[in-house]
């Protein structure tokens, strides 16, 4: 039988959930595909995996009590976006916003539910889920080992990045974290990364990216993979 995945977006730019839907023609055959842009979406129904995206207001019990149901009803859980995986931009709204001024804290979804893979990227590149999903419905790759490692983190960004690696000595100047970021963020001076802080988006793309600080994480976080076949 196909697996069921659900689309699920708490709130956001829209941009993740695009990045499925445009996926969806590349997976369509291999998945039952659900979501409340395709009209089939039903909370209380069981899934295999299901994807959210953006950032949950913890101030909203409404979405709040929905996720948590949701997760209830699912095997796996992934973190799909930035926002979803570590907070991203949202996270810094302090509220006051037009026309629900209620919404005043944004945060991950980890922190009201548990996710077993956190994907960041603002948005993931659309190739990425078939990748996923391949890897979910059969044999775990050790490439997810990251994902399940970023699900522990409550945050990523830039200033991680260069609390963690470059002032700790362990940057080996690659700049796969400047060819990473998706607002220019970082830029190389003296073959070292430096942030400008004005364009930081707190995505930790360039955090995943890095080679040193996907071993600092993975060290941190030693983690059991979760597939829908067994665990590894």
């Amino acid at each position: 039988m196909k697996p069921k995945i659900l689309l699920f977006d708490v709130g956001g730019c829209e941009g993740c959930p695009m990045t499925v839907l445009r996926s969806l023609p590349s997976i369509k055959d291999r998945v039952e595909l659900y979501a409340k842009q395709l009209g089939n979406f039903d909370p209380e129904d069981k899934y295999d995996i299901v994807l959210v995206t953006g950032s949950i207001c913890i101030n909203d019990e409404h979405m709040v009590n929905i996720l948590k149901r949701i997760r209830e009803n699912t095997e796996i859980l992934v973190a799909f976006g930035s926002c979803a995986a570590v907070g991203g931009v949202t996270r810094f709204c302090r509220g006051g916003q037009e026309p629900r001024p209620e919404h005043r804290v944004f945060q991950p979804i980890s922190s009201v539910v548990e996710v077993d893979y956190a994907i960041p990227g603002c948005p993931p590149a659309p190739q990425i889920l078939n990748t996923i999903i391949n890897n979910l419905t059969g044999r775990a790759g050790p490439f997810l080992r990251i994902f399940a490692a970023v699900a522990k983190s409550k945050k990523l960004s830039g200033f991680d990045l260069l609390d963690d690696v470059v002032l700790s000595g362990l940057c080996i100047g690659c700049g796969a974290c400047v060819l990473s970021c998706p607002t220019g963020a970082l830029q190389m001076i003296e073959k070292k990364p430096d942030l400008i802080v004005e364009k930081c988006i707190r995505c930790g793309t360039c955090y995943v990216r890095c080679p040193r600080a996907s071993q600092v994480l993975l060290k941190k976080y030693p983690v059991q993979l979760k597939v829908l076949v067994k665990e590894v």
